[in-house]
């Protein structure tokens, strides 16, 4: 055994494993003594008129007589455990003491449920439950990640043996385990474990039984069964029975790839069988979230999507480094960083070698995620380290890491020729049961380089790791090259993008810059100075749904404000950026028909037919302008699900192929060709290079490592604008806070021959157009007293039922009992909340009221438009609970004192609070705090 971060584990479990997923958890004492290790049988069916519920029936023998403890292994929102009885051989009830055991996972408290029956007990004990699979991720307040924990339903079933099964402790002293289903006419299980008639036995080699158990990915219902061989593993692919053959043999030969790719650099297979079991989504649009091992997987892996891929090869880089039985096990501490690196990695690179992703695109992608995370605060470079602290440490183990790899591999292969590379070090580091030294497994002729590079970098000896020789790009520079001729005239350029549907910051944060009532005005003062600008818009001007599988009502409504402001804004031309499609083609045109914002995209079709025109051809004086719209998809961890699935249907040209064929016609009908959309830093030099007749690129997309041009040519994580050649490049930067805009001067030859760069900040002293902000505050004095509206925002603590049907007294009975506190909460910034609101005109804003007032959305909370002096404000009852019990009688039993981060965070989230930190804002408000 050794211990990590407080907890015992067992050897072969690997560390990260251990704390992040729950695993089999050991205590430091036997509780069952040396009697006979007890045995355990499980029967799972469907609950008797719940088919969205299994029912599930643990037989135990060889019981120990002082008590038992039964715990699941995930936390309470994933296994939702309920109806837990037991009983003796004889029938007779047993007593069952339900409870919650909190472990400290990566600094975070995990509630997992625990049930213990008390002493004596019989030899042999019936434990019967009923789990409810396919919780969501998520909180209805702040919206749902679009994850599932499981899924079932009469068509088909998917769950993890950790949201299903709970187990005797200590787990690893079960002799064996045993189990059964009883399914509907026409249900086949999917299942790792060894078929033994019509039970199941987890457990390999005779070992590992309770792991294999709650590891498992368990598929029920109808299911196809494809299989290969690889290195002597046969992988099983079970696909449920609703997934269409195209998309079958689509993600079986692209599975197939990724196996061969990742064996090819382990070189070991992975024990005699592998199974994948294959869902979709669930009905709810929900992704299945699935559970990996060394025998086998599953999650919605149809359609099988870039992200879905990377999902896949992770968990099967994780049966070679990470988990038993057949892992490498990495005896340093030191090093399990290395396991961090290559899962993150060589999935994204085993997407590439499946053609989903170009595999420089991996590179970039690694490369400015170490950039921008050189820029967080209390970042740990020294990887060797982050194992013997507590911390998640997410950023160093999922950029840090690979990235460190990845410049290894660089190295490698410069220092001998590409005679060799990262590959043959993983292959030699990782052949065996028990990994040597990484550091021993490079070339010993470069040992003094590899130790250099060891301490500066994986150490953090040096500053920084050098990003140029892996990934960067020649910086844009400030005049045309060659240079123009004298500048006879000019077009300004005005142009935003990404500005993600936001219609007004809400005041919860200072200085807030932005807002399409800012906009208008900052527009208006513009086109009074300079009649002739253009006014361009790069896309992502939808809402980006980070939260949402679907857009609920009052987001809709937010939506087609937003595009009426753009109407009224007058925009010339309009790209169609990655939100615009996220939700699929029929969803952009059905939120634009109505509209009459020019949108134009040249390389995107859906069902044959163009999704907009391809150009527009605008006036700025006597300068004619064509405008091309053009739109490169995202690769890698860039791009959701969302937009991958919905978007799977289009087709999109290679950007640079479409404007190489449509810029020349258009330049004979243009003084200058403009190219607007999203475009890559790297797509846009490649574009500059090779397509002269295009005069201008304004893209919405800049992230990518790049010199700054300037003194020292430091990196910067984002490109610059300025000039490729004689190609003008602008970036939409500002995104919803500002507008960019751009002075063109033009020579008598029509080229542009100087560019003056300015940004507009919508800051504060932007007054609000009157026009625009009329529209607002009757959009919200209407649609916020809707049901609809009001439906879309559902309550705070949605998890807590107390909160959710308790009685609402208000602050002014508090009062009565607790004057001092109540004068000390009238100091604090709570007291004034909806007073914020009033002054920002979001009193019938439903996502701002329910964090402003008690118990919005509950049947005795604030109602809008109700008057504000009884419960409006954030008092006493949002952080203590429900008070009409306690004003009734009195108890510290019914009433809540302790106020937990969780009931802070609930409002206090990165979006509204970005700088909260729960231990450094309690004591400004607990009523022990005076001033």
């Amino acid at each position: 055994m050794r211990r990590l971060g407080g907890t015992l584990v067992p050897r072969r479990l690997p560390p990260r494993r251990a704390l992040l997923c729950l695993s089999i958890l050991v205590p430091a004492a036997c509780a069952i003594g040396c009697s006979r290790p007890p045995s355990a049988r499980f029967l799972v069916s469907i609950a008797a008129a719940s088919p969205d519920r299994l029912a599930v029936t643990l037989e135990l023998h060889d019981v120990p007589r002082d008590g038992l403890t039964i715990k699941g292994y995930a936390a309470q929102e994933a296994l939702r455990v309920g109806e837990v009885t037991a009983a003796g051989p004889d029938g007779a009830r047993l007593p069952v003491e339900p409870g919650i055991e909190t472990i400290a996972v990566n600094s975070r408290a995990i509630d997992i449920p625990r049930f213990v029956l008390r002493g004596p007990l019989p030899t042999s004990v019936l434990v019967r439950y009923v789990v409810t699979p396919g919780n969501r991720e998520g909180d209805a307040h702040m919206g749902f990640s679009g994850r599932c924990h499981g899924y079932l339903d009469g068509r088909f079933g998917f769950v993890s043996g950790r949201n299903l099964f709970l187990l005797p402790q200590p787990a690893e002293a079960l002799r064996s385990i045993e189990v059964r289903f009883s399914l509907p006419q026409g249900f086949t299980v999917e299942a790792p474990w060894r078929r033994a008639g019509d039970s199941w036995r987890p457990g390999v080699g005779g070992d590992l039984a309770a792991e294999h158990l709650v590891s498992a990915a368990i598929g029920l219902g109808r299911f196809r069964e494809r299989a290969f061989e690889v290195g002597g593993t046969r992988f099983r692919l079970a696909f449920e029975s609703g997934i269409p053959a195209e998309q079958e043999e689509q993600a079986a030969a692209r599975l197939e790839r990724v196996a061969r790719y990742l064996h090819g650099l382990f070189g070991r297979g992975l024990g005699p069988e592998y199974l994948t079991v294959l869902v979709p989504r669930a009905p709810t649009g929900d992704e299945i979230v699935g559970e990996g091992w060394g025998t086998g997987q599953g999650q919605t892996l149809s359609p099988l999507t870039p992200g879905r891929l990377q999902q896949f090869a992770e968990h099967l880089i994780d049966a070679y480094v990470r988990h038993a039985p057949y892992r490498t096990e990495i005896k340093r501490p030191e090093e399990f960083w290395l396991v961090d690196g290559i899962r993150n990695l060589y999935s994204w690179r085993a997407v590439a070698e499946a053609g989903l992703m170009p595999r420089e695109e991996v590179t970039r992608q690694l490369a400015v995620g170490y950039l921008t995370a050189l820029n967080v605060h209390g970042l740990q470079r020294n990887l060797e380290t982050i194992y013997s602290k507590p911390g998640s440490f997410r950023i160093e183990r999922e950029t840090l890491a690979p990235f460190v790899l990845a410049s290894l591999d660089h190295d490698l292969r410069v220092a001998t020729k590409e005679a060799t590379s990262l590959d043959a070090a993983v292959a030699l580091t990782f052949k065996g049961t028990k990994a040597p030294s990484l550091w021993a497994a490079l070339p010993r002729a470069g040992a003094a380089t590899w130790k250099e590079f060891r301490e500066k970098y994986v150490q953090a000896g040096a500053d920084v790791i050098p990003v140029e020789p892996l990934y960067t790009l020649p910086p844009t520079r400030p005049q045309p090259d060659p240079p123009g001729g004298k500048v006879v005239r000019s077009v300004t350029l005005v142009y935003t993008g990404k500005t993600n549907g936001y219609l007004e910051n809400c005041g919860c944060k200072v200085n807030q810059s932005g807002g399409v009532a800012r906009r208008a005005t900052m527009l208006e003062r513009i086109r009074k100075s300079d009649p002739g600008v253009i006014l361009l818009d790069a896309g992502d001007a939808f809402i980006r749904p980070e939260k949402q599988n679907t857009l609920d009502f009052l987001s809709r409504e937010e939506q087609a404000l937003f595009l009426r402001t753009m109407d009224l804004m007058r925009y010339q031309a309009a790209g169609i950026g990655t939100t615009e499609l996220t939700f699929g083609p029929d969803h952009f045109r059905a939120e634009t028909r109505g509209t009459s914002i020019p949108y134009r995209v040249a390389n995107v079709r859906a069902g044959g037919v163009p999704l907009a025109p391809a150009a527009a051809f605008l006036r700025s004086g006597p300068t004619r302008v064509a405008v091309i719209g053009i739109f490169e998809p995202p690769w890698g961890s860039a791009a959701t699900s969302l937009f991958e699935e919905n978007t799977a249907s289009l087709v999109i040209d290679d950007p640079f192929e479409t404007l190489r064929r449509e810029v020349p016609a258009l330049k004979k009908q243009a003084d200058l060709v403009i190219a607007l959309g999203r475009l890559t830093p790297e797509t846009v030099r490649r574009v500059a290079r090779g397509i002269p007749d295009l005069d201008a690129i304004v893209s919405d997309e800049y992230d990518a490592p790049t010199k700054t041009g300037g003194a020292g040519d430091d990196m910067q994580r984002e490109d610059h604008p300025g000039f490729l050649g004689r190609t003008l490049v602008a970036y939409t930067t500002l995104t919803n806070y500002g507008l960019g805009s751009v002075t063109l001067g033009l020579d008598s030859a029509g080229r542009i021959a100087s560019a003056a760069f300015k940004d507009l900040w919508l800051y504060e002293d932007v007054p609000d157009q009157p026009r625009v902000r009329d529209m607002l505050n009757r959009f919200y004095d209407d649609v916020g007293r809707r049901a609809a509206a009001q439906e879309s925002v559902p309550p705070l603590f949605a998890d807590d039922p107390v909160r959710l049907g308790g009685r609402y007294v208000g602050a002014a009975k508090c009062a009565d009992c607790h004057k001092d506190e109540y004068g000390q909460w009238m100091t604090t910034k709570h007291a004034s909340a909806y007073k914020t609101l009033l002054d920002r005109h979001r009193h019938f804003q439903p996502k701002c009221i329910s964090c402003h007032v008690v118990g919005y959305g509950t049947p005795h909370g604030y109602r809008l438009g109700a008057a504000e002096q009884t419960l409006a404000n954030v008092q006493c009852e949002v952080c203590h609970g429900p008070g009409a019990e306690h004003v009734a009688a009195p108890s510290t039993k019914n009433i809540r004192r302790a106020v937990p981060e969780k009931v802070c965070l609930e409002c206090h989230t990165p979006d509204h609070s970005d700088h909260f930190v729960y231990a450094e804002r309690l004591p400004k408000i607990r009523h022990d705090h005076f001033e």
